[in-house]
C-alpha cells in the first residue's frame, strides 16, 4: 500500500511545484512538508483538508483511514488557533496559581516549621511537594500547546498525573488517620478518574466524553467544597490566591471537557 508520504510526493511532482512552494500556501517551513514526505510526520486534519485542496486531489485519496486516525492521535489536540490559544493560556494561568500556592507553602513552612508536631509538618510538605509538580506540569502543558504538540496522549498523561499527585495526597491522609472513610471514597473516587483518562485520552478505549464530563464535575465539586472550608481562614493574600487557584482549575476543567468534546468529534471524522 502507497503510504501519505510517497502520495503526497507524488501529487506535488504532478502539480510542478517545489516543497518550499507548498510550504508558503500551507504557511508552513519547508522542513514540514519534507518530513510529511519520509513519513516522520503527519499534517493536522486541517492541513490535510487544504493539502487536498491546493494538489487538487480528494483527502481519502491521501490518506488512508487507519493514517487518518494516526493523524488525530498523534497531533494537537486542539488545532483551531483562537481555542488554541485559550488552552496555553489556561495552562500557562493554572501554573502560575500553582506558583503562588507553593511560595505560600515555602513561607508558611519557614515560619511554622519549629513549632509543628511531625503529622502537621507532614501535611504541609505533601501539599508543597504537590504544589510543585502540578506547577510543573501545567506549565509542560502550555509548552507543548504553544509548540503545537499537545496530543491526547499528552494531554492523558498530564491529567493522570494531576489526579495521581491528589490520590497520593489522599494516601499520605490514611497513613496519618487511618480509617477515615471521605479519604478512602475520594482515593477511590481519583483511581476511578485516572482510569477514565487513560481508557479515553491514551487508549482510546472509551468512545463517549460523557465520563471525562463528569470527572471534571467532580473535581469543580472538591475543590469548590475546599474553598469555601477555607474561606474562614487566613488573610485577604490568602484569600485572593485561594479564589484565583478555583477559577484556574475551574477553567482547567473546562478546557478537559472541551479537549475530550473536540477530540470525540475528531475520531468521529477519521471513523467515516
Amino acid at each position: 500500500m502507497v503510504e501519505f508520504g510517497e502520495k503526497l510526493k507524488m501529487a506535488r511532482e504532478d502539480k510542478g511545484i517545489t516543497q518550499q512552494t507548498l510550504a508558503d500556501h500551507l504557511y508552513v517551513t519547508r522542513q514540514a512538508v519534507s518530513r510529511w514526505e519520509c513519513g516522520a510526520r503527519y499534517p493536522d486534519l486541517l492541513t490535510a483538508k487544504k493539502l487536498s485542496d491546493i494538489l487538487e486531489v480528494s483527502l481519502d485519496e491521501l490518506l488512508s483511514g487507519e493514517e487518518i486516525r494516526r493523524c488525530v492521535e498523534k497531533n494537537q489536540i486542539v488545532e483551531s488557533q483562537v481555542p488554541g490559544r485559550m488552552q496555553s493560556a489556561l495552562y500557562a494561568l493554572t501554573g502560575i496559581v500553582y506558583l503562588l500556592m507553593s511560595i505560600m507553602a515555602i513561607k508558611f513552612l519557614a515560619l511554622q516549621f519549629r513549632e509543628m508536631k511531625f503529622p502537621e509538618a507532614g501535611y504541609a510538605s505533601t501539599y508543597l511537594t504537590g504544589y510543585v509538580l502540578l506547577m510543573i506540569l501545567m506549565f509542560f502543558g502550555m509548552t507543548f500547546s504553544i509548540r503545537g504538540k499537545l496530543s491526547p496522549s499528552k494531554v492523558g498523561v498530564i491529567l493522570t498525573l494531576y489526579f495521581g499527585v491528589a490520590l497520593c495526597s489522599n494516601i499520605f491522609e490514611l497513613f496519618q488517620i487511618p480509617g477515615r472513610w471521605i479519604a478512602v471514597l475520594q482515593s477511590l473516587i481519583f483511581m476511578a478518574c485516572i482510569t477514565i483518562i487513560i481508557r479515553y485520552f491514551i487508549l482510546a478505549k472509551i468512545a463517549s466524553p460523557m465520563p471525562i464530563y463528569l470527572v471534571a464535575l467532580f473535581e469543580l465539586f472538591r475543590n469548590g467544597m475546599m474553598f469555601f472550608q477555607m474561606l474562614p481562614s487566613g488573610n485577604d493574600l490568602a484569600f485572593a490566591v485561594r479564589i484565583t487557584h478555583f477559577a484556574a482549575i475551574a477553567g482547567y476543567m473546562v478546557l478537559m471537557a472541551y479537549q475530550a468534546d473536540v477530540l470525540e468529534k475528531k475520531r468521529k471524522l477519521a471513523l467515516r
